[in-house]
């Protein structure tokens, strides 16, 4: 019998109850209305994890880390730990999310002083209210264990402390770490759909290297056929207090003593000494959420998904978005340092086209321009999104 004739039976029968009836039916369905659109948004945009608790379920977390000062072995010279280069990066990687993101991102800011904090958000001060009002940030204090304090300044300053994320924010459940020398041309609520892919016991996800540790460079045993790149993580934060070994902390200051004399990349490679122990708890990443300048500049394409649905996430690591000498990738950033906010992606879309093109008929420098539609890897992605507004 459908809601209607029940009605309709009852006032027949003379009953009094019909308000009654009529309102317990209207709780029933606003109920089933407010609980299925939470699941909905909660399951396409926010809660990534299966077993965290603390966290707001609709709260897309990244983390990121500035610092001043160099690093011991002063790896890439002065531009390299140049503030100004980092906090242009800083711009285009919170300028490219804002973007293209339909959501709140909260961007907790890990850094050596208040002052640097506010230089940072500062960036964003000339965007329209609707973009600034997308992209929340928050100041934390650069920490390192008492006695690791000699870790801050290996390979680039603070570049080790992605891995004390886990233990800085424990009140959290999940976030993702970039580094600042990265870029979005996809939406990043779409990386943060990937927690949804892992297993029971998977607790982090990065990209495979596809560089450096499947070469003679390298004495350290590493995750998989390549190793892991560790400039974008994302972090299980809650399932990481139950690493092997006493927790996540524990077993990486175990690696780091170990290993520390024959270290090259610092937490990278502690990342992959761990992992190589326990592949189980990875969850690898498709190449094209951390594409590099070492994917394409041999002549060749390393990552065939980028090729085929374009690049999701640009690494500008090596200096690859300032140096000038792999123009293909410095014009994808300079594009978007250009970029208006407020302006159409589009219009951004029709620049990096051009700019891309420049790049071949001017004969500007760049190895990934002997890949012959490596334009399309910088630009699948964009034409999506712009298709789909």
């Amino acid at each position: 019998m459908t809601i209607l004739s029940y009605f309709r039976c009852v006032r027949k029968r003379g009953r009094t109850m019909v308000p009654f009836v009529m309102l317990f039916y209207v709780a029933v369905i606003l109920m089933f209305v407010q609980y299925n659109f939470y699941e909905v948004w909660n399951t396409s945009v926010a809660s990534p994890i299966r077993d965290g608790h603390g966290q707001d379920a609709r709260e897309i977390v990244f983390f990121i880390s500035v610092c001043k000062g160099e690093a011991d072995n002063r790896q890439g010279g002065k531009i390299a730990s140049d503030i100004d280069r980092q906090l242009r990066q800083t711009a285009v990687l919170l300028k490219s999310a804002a973007a293209l993101s339909s959501s709140v991102l909260r961007f907790k800011v890990v850094t050596d002083s208040e002052d640097l904090f506010h230089q940072i958000t500062n960036l964003t001060s000339s965007w329209p209210a609707d973009y600034q009002k997308r992209i929340l940030m928050d100041y934390h204090k650069v920490w390192y264990p008492a006695e690791r304090k000699d870790m801050r300044s290996m390979f680039r300053v603070c570049s080790t402390e992605r891995l004390f994320i886990p233990e800085m924010f424990s009140d959290l459940d999940a976030g993702i770490y970039v580094d600042t020398d990265m870029l979005f041309l996809r939406p990043p609520e779409q990386l943060w759909e990937e927690f949804q892919k892992f297993n029971d016991v998977q607790l982090a996800a990065l990209a495979p290297c596809l560089f450096h540790y499947d070469t003679n460079r390298n004495k350290l045993p590493y995750y998989g056929k390549t190793g892991l790149n560790a400039g974008v993580m994302l972090l299980n934060i809650t399932r990481m207090k139950s690493f092997p070994e006493g927790g996540w902390m524990p077993a990486l200051i175990k690696v780091f003593d170990r290993i520390k004399k024959k270290m090259k990349l610092a937490d990278q490679d502690i990342i992959n000494v761990l992992f190589s122990k326990y592949p189980e708890l990875m969850y690898e990443l498709g190449c094209e959420w951390n594409y590099r300048i070492f994917q394409c500049s041999k002549g060749t394409n390393k990552c065939p998904d980028a090729a085929t649905n374009g690049i999701s996430l640009l690494h500008g690591n090596a200096l690859a978005f300032v140096s000038g000498e792999e123009m293909k990738i410095q014009a994808v950033f300079e594009a978007w340092e250009r970029h208006v906010m407020g302006s159409s992606v589009s219009t951004l879309l029709t620049t990096l086209q051009q700019d891309l093109e420049s790049v071949s008929t001017k004969h500007l420098p760049s190895k990934c321009a002997r890949i012959s539609n490596i334009d399309s890897f910088f630009i699948k992605e964009l034409q999506k999104y712009v298709l789909r507004k």
